[in-house]
This record gives C-alpha cells, structure tokens and sequence, in this order.
C-alpha cells in the first residue's frame, strides 16, 4: 500500500501478552456467579470484548444486575494482575518506528484507561509516542462494533482507508473492517491465524518483528 497517514493499533493481545491477566479475572467471576466456559466459548464470545458490551449480549447470573459495577469490578481486579503482562516482541520497537517515520498512532483498546496508561508507560515506555488512545469508557459500544476505531481515526484526524490496523481476536478485525481500514493485520498471539483470516485480516504474523509488517510502518 501508498505511504500510512496513520497506524491503528489494539493493546491487550496485540501489543501485551496480558490475556492471561483477562483470562484469571473473567475466570474470577465466572466462579463467583457459578457458571462454567470453556476456552472456545470464551475465546469466540468474551475475548476482545468489554465487558459490559458481552454480559449484556449473554444472558446469565448477571442479567439485571447493575452491569456498570460488576465492569468496574472486574477492571479493578484486572489491574491487580500487571505482573502477569509481559510486551508482544517487536511491540515497542514497531511504535518507534512508526514514530520515527511520522506516521501518527491510536491505540484503541477495551480495557480501561488506568490499565492502558500503565501498560503503555510503565510496561512498553511508549505512551509519549503514541497521539491518541481510545479507552473503554470513550464509547458506547465496543468492540465488534467500529465506534473505537473511527473515534481514533477522527481524533487523529485521518481517513480510516489509508490507515493499516492491527488485532489478535476477531471481534477486533472485524472492527477494523467495518471502521474502513482496508490493511488489517491479525496477530496470533490469542487467536488461531485461520479464524484471523477467516474475519477478514489480510495476512497474519506471529509477533511484531514481522518483516513485512515493519516495513509498512516506514
């Protein structure tokens, strides 16, 4: 593709290995409410998803119960866990770059703000580099839904058909897709590349050292 006007970005699964974190925090409340997931129902349902956006699509324990509290209940318990994250290789080396190139970047996540802004500055030392972050509480509607997305790419005053995303689950390519990101990489760091694939990314890599994938950026 033509030079980038901007580098859509997703954090958890993408930029952090923190799913584990996700994965101990969902499993917390699901044992609290009683209820049993398996790894394919979590991974094709919950992953990549807020919460609030997921429990009010599934019904379960905690239909009409005040989904905005158990939310903020599970970000907090999520932002005990910041030992468990360890950065995707390439992470902060591929925003670098990007930066160095002047492409300009969004991180737009599903978590909240507290656990991105510490991710991004404390884990990557990469939140100076990176103009715009889209949090869970910016939208009204995550996740597959291309709200975070097109927010991003108005915030950093770009066209979304001339910007290249990046995300591990589907939920989150689909995003890209429906935003107008015509160059979506998936990464199989959470996600199997034939289900990547499947939602439409355009190719897929293993981590961010990804040759191709660091030439785009500049």
């Amino acid at each position: 593709m033509t030079a980038l006007s901007g580098l859509l970005l997703d954090l958890d699964g993408t930029l952090v290995l923190s799913e584990k974190a996700h994965r101990i925090t969902w499993q917390h409340f699901f044992g609290s409410w009683g209820v049993e997931v398996d790894d394919e129902k979590y991974r094709s349902t919950f992953m990549g998803r807020r919460a609030n956006d997921v429990l009010a699509a599934e019904p379960g324990p905690w239909t009409g119960h005040d989904l905005s509290a158990i939310t903020a209940a599970m970000m907090a318990h999520a932002e005990t866990l910041g030992h468990v994250v360890d950065p995707v290789p390439g992470a902060a080396s591929l925003i670098r770059r990007a930066s160095a190139a002047g492409v300009p970047m969004a991180v737009v996540t599903s978590a909240g703000r507290v656990w991105a802004e510490d991710v991004l500055g404390r884990r990557l030392d990469v939140r100076d580099l990176v103009q715009v972050l889209v949090t869970a509480e910016d939208v009204a509607t995550g996740k597959p839904s291309p709200e975070g997305y097109l927010l991003g790419c108005e915030r950093l005053g770009v066209p979304p058909a001339e910007c290249a995303g990046v995300e591990d689950s589907t939920s989150g390519v689909r995003a890209l897709l429906d935003a107008g990101v015509k160059h979506v990489v998936g990464i199989a760091t959470t996600t199997p590349a034939e289900d990547l694939l499947a939602a439409g990314a355009r190719y897929t890599v293993v981590d961010l050292r990804d040759r191709e994938l660091t030439e785009l950026v500049g």
